[in-house]
């Protein structure tokens, strides 16, 4: 019950039997249980397990969570009554929610190109580095959309600290496993993080990859 579930939002679980990847989008109630959506579905049922695997760096100084397994595509299906859930009366204040976001679609990411390059990054000491540069999503912030996106992604290793990432507004960057695309909208503390805003909003574990997109 006392565990921050923030931190743990965006991460992938596993189920027992048949290894479906779902993401945790948040908290549910104030008993320890949370949201998990499935995007291909499920058939888990009550009681089943459900594995949150990842790893973490000794050397890493955000001591971030970094996990290998990938969210597979959405499925059209149709979804499964639980019986022993008693059924909401028609008109019910739940029931109204509900059909609310079934009518909402969730929209579609920007495409993008293979050809995106990636712009130089200036070093203090003047010069171009010419390698392609990426940062990690280090947490998932603002407004939770209907789809399960969050609207804001907390993201480092795009910039020193010494660079004035308010010059940087406007910017675009992608996620890389995602092609989600957002813009910086600001810094974030003191270290050379930034806020990326998705008008779309972004659904990607913490430890996910995002880079530069060309102007």
């Amino acid at each position: 019950k006392e565990t921050n579930m923030a931190q743990f939002v965006g991460l992938h679980v596993e189920t027992d039997k048949k290894g479906e990847v779902g993401v945790i989008q948040s908290s549910f109630g104030t008993s320890g249980k949370f949201r998990v959506h499935f995007p291909a579905g499920t058939e888990a049922r009550d009681g089943d397990k459900l594995f949150l695997r990842f790893r973490r760096y000794a050397n890493d100084p955000d001591k971030g969570i970094h996990q290998t397994s990938t969210l597979p595509k959405a499925r059209m299906g149709t979804r499964v009554a639980n019986s022993k859930k008693e059924k909401k009366p028609p008109g019910s204040a739940s029931s109204r929610g509900k059909q609310g976001q079934q009518s909402k679609k969730a929209a579609s990411p920007n495409n993008t190109t293979k050809n995106d390059k990636v712009p130089a990054k200036t070093i203090p000491d003047g010069k171009v580095k010419s390698s392609e540069l990426t940062g990690e999503i280090s947490a998932l912030k603002g407004e939770v959309l209907d789809n399960g996106k969050h609207t804001v992604a907390i993201v480092s290793g795009l910039f020193g600290p010494e660079v004035n990432i308010r010059e940087k507004v406007g910017i675009k960057v992608k996620v890389l496993t995602t092609n989600d695309i957002g813009s910086i909208s600001g810094p974030f503390g003191k270290a050379g993080k930034c806020k990326v805003s998705f008008d779309d909003g972004v659904l990607a574990p913490v430890g996910t990859k995002v880079m530069f997109l060309s102007s």
